[in-house]
């Protein structure tokens, strides 16, 4: 849709007025130029004829004129010549270096003599001179005394050729005028057939293209410049259908096969929590058989009619408390493997660490090695889906179990760490580094790229996991977040524990790291942002 503006027609037709105007104003401008020199030169050529015959009767009727340098009769000339003919103002007297030396005009002889007469504006020939009196036109015309060698001036006031020249001016830009509007008119006719017209069929085939109408223009168009232009648009919105179309099925392909993804990815995670879960439950059945074998003890008791009131009351308060245990224990493995509704969320990093240990307290393997659980109480909040989250630490505790042998340490982790503005890293509240790192490499924590992943003033929260097992070969490094790339033996693992934990971390807008040395131990660590 367009908007607002000024039309094609109005702004050609200003375009072509403007131009014939200042034709005609130009046209104007040099006929009246042309008709004033023409009145200048006729009347330079009818007072000439008079003014050389005035300074050869001037030496006779003036004797003196040799000796005094001046002429008594002058002043009788002019006002004889001026009633002939109104247009001279004044004689003057002139000495061959130019010099005055008498004058008959008043604005001549109040003037000082370096511009007696005024600004010179134009010339034609030594003897006519137009001079410029404070905006006046004056015709000066020279005759040279034969005798005595001086110079006789005449003045002639053109302001009836200027008016003349004014009216003729105001004539022509008239006839200039109605020339134009009669041009104009038949232009813009013109114009308007074989340019407005076609670009107004044009822009409305273009603004049907914008709105979605990919049809082709339709109408004849000449073999003008226009129709080679439609006939390039008419390709364009072929190419542009053609275009459309793959486009389309190519959305339709991605659409597909991103839901095929997605649909295998959530398979892999389902899978990778249903060996977690049978992996609890298997370790959960011997911390659920000692209470039911309590339980069933007890209940042999409990059938004893001579069994006195206070040791029935302690046997029931003994096997409510198995049961309790019992009750917690399958909670919480269902709790585990509900499915979540992957939603983010600002999540306490402490309660998630806590729910993943509590999780595998129960396992046989973990009283078998000792585990530090290391977190301050003052940690900010993570944008995390809980139990996706959760997932992850089991995932990454289950690694470290598998690699432990009994007797040996794992240590689970949390820390704050923010990238300031010039790309250095601070951690903790007080901007130093935990104490943890001062006990070797395999404890420090080193982020991907320096943390290049983190934006400069953005916080995050790291949580790792590091056992002090055998270590991972530094061969297989590269390849540890690989789908179905496992080290154990056949049916001990699905090699897809470390690549969904990559994919949720990665999902959750975090990165994951591994850290291993054979005979040291390793560290698997991961962070998530901080909302």
């Amino acid at each position: 849709m367009r908007g607002p503006g000024v039309g094609l027609k109005p702004l050609l037709a200003f375009y072509l007025f403007i131009v014939l105007g200042a034709f005609a104003l130009l046209f104007g401008y040099a006929a009246a130029s042309l008709n004033r020199h023409a009145l200048v030169l006729e009347n330079a050529r009818l007072h000439r004829a008079w003014l050389s015959e005035a300074a050869q009767r001037l030496e006779g009727a003036c004797p003196r004129l040799l000796a005094e340098r001046r002429c008594e009769a002058l002043a009788e000339w002019t006002e004889d010549y001026r009633g002939f003919h109104g247009l001279l103002l004044g004689l003057s007297l002139l000495e061959r270096d130019g010099r005055l030396l008498q004058t008959t005009d008043p604005e001549v002889g109040a003037a000082p003599l370096w511009e007696a007469f005024g600004r010179r504006v134009a010339s034609a020939g030594s003897d006519v001179t137009v001079w410029d009196r404070d905006g006046r036109r004056i015709l000066s015309l020279d005759a040279t005394l034969p005798r005595t060698g001086l110079t006789l001036r005449a003045s002639f006031s053109l302001d009836y050729c200027y008016q003349e020249a004014a009216r003729t001016a105001r004539f022509m830009a008239t006839y200039a005028g109605l020339l134009v509007l009669v041009l104009g008119l038949l232009g813009w006719m013109f114009l308007y057939r074989v340019t407005v017209r076609p670009l107004q069929r044009l822009l409305r085939a273009v603004d049907r293209l914008s709105e979605g109408d990919l049809g082709p223009l339709p109408g004849e168009w000449g073999g003008s410049e226009l129709s080679r232009l439609s006939l390039s648009l008419n390709r364009m919105i072929g190419r542009i259908l053609e275009d459309s179309e793959k486009k389309k099925q190519h959305i339709q392909e991605l659409t597909r096969l991103n839901r095929e993804l997605k649909q295998a990815e959530q398979a892999m995670i389902r899978s990778e929590k249903l060996a977690s879960v049978g992996r609890l439950a298997a370790g959960l059945a011997h911390e659920v058989g000692n209470p039911l074998s309590a339980l069933l003890g007890f209940v042999g008791l409990l059938r004893d009619p001579d069994l006195p009131a206070p040791e029935r009351i302690d046997i029931l308060a003994r096997m409510e408390r198995e049961l309790r245990r019992v009750d917690g224990i399958i909670r919480d493995l269902l709790a585990y493997s509900r499915p979540g509704k992957r939603e983010l969320r600002p999540c306490a990093p402490l309660e998630i660490v806590q729910d993943a240990r509590g999780l595998l307290a129960s396992q046989k393997k973990m009283k078998q090695i000792s585990l530090t659980l290391e977190a301050p109480q003052a940690l900010p909040p993570v944008l995390a889906d809980f139990d996706l989250t959760r997932q992850v630490l089991v995932n990454l505790m289950f690694n470290a179990l598998d690699a432990l042998s009994p007797g040996g340490h794992l240590w689970l982790r949390v820390a704050a760490v923010e990238r300031r503005e010039d790309g250095a890293l601070a951690w903790g509240e007080d901007g130093r580094e935990p104490a943890f790192f001062g006990l070797g490499e395999l404890h420090a924590l080193r982020l991907p790229r320096d943390g290049a992943g983190l934006a400069p003033g953005k916080r995050a929260v790291v949580f790792s996991v590091v056992d002090d097992g055998a270590g991972i070969a530094p061969e297989h490094i590269a390849s540890v977040f690989d789908p179905f790339f496992t080290t154990k033996e056949a049916g001990q693992g699905t090699g897809l524990g470390l690549a969904i934990c990559h994919a949720s971390v990665t999902a959750m807008g975090g990165e994951i790291w591994i850290w291993s040395r054979p005979g040291v131990g390793t560290q698997a660590a991961f962070y998530l942002p901080a909302p």
